[in-house]
């Protein structure tokens, strides 16, 4: 079986992995590395996979939450409102489970990914789940509706 993702993107993320001293799972046959983060926000925690394909890699960040049946037209709607004018990266809802995350990809085609460009991608994801984490929780638990949470994460 040939490999779906590309060595050289792999070992630029394990080299910032490494150096920026994450604590991460071996990238699996499939071409993802796991690990967790600690946010400063309500859930604290989630769940971070790195894809690497043959000419990408993706960031996807998943916080422990989830829209259950009663919650998912409310989390669609504050997805809608997060992703409108965002410049990198988008939520995203498996409508089957409700389980949201927001992911970011940096397009490698014939390079190599930077050490920034990593970075960026990593930091990028983690921080933006977590500035909207709160409000997006207040939304599945009906304490707020959705214009009102994106009005207060974003002003």
């Amino acid at each position: 079986m040939s490999k779906n993702y590309n060595e050289q993107i792999k070992e630029a993320i394990e080299q910032f992995l490494d150096e920026d001293d994450w604590n991460y799972e071996p990238m699996d046959e499939n071409g993802v590395f796991r690990m967790g983060v600690n946010m400063d926000c309500k859930l604290k925690s989630a769940r971070v996979y790195i894809n690497v394909h043959a000419e990408s890699f993706a960031v996807i960040s998943v916080p422990p939450i989830a829209a259950d049946d009663e919650s998912k037209e409310r989390a669609a709607e504050f997805i809608t409102r997060a992703n409108y004018g965002m410049n990198i990266g988008n939520f995203e809802m498996d409508f089957n489970d409700g389980e949201i995350r927001f992911k970011t990809a940096v397009l490698c085609s014939d390079t190599i990914p930077t050490y920034d460009q990593v970075k960026d991608c990593i930091y990028l994801n983690v921080i933006t789940l977590e500035r909207y984490c709160d409000a997006m929780t207040m939304v599945i638990y009906g304490m707020m509706t959705p214009d009102a949470a994106i009005k207060l994460v974003e002003g």
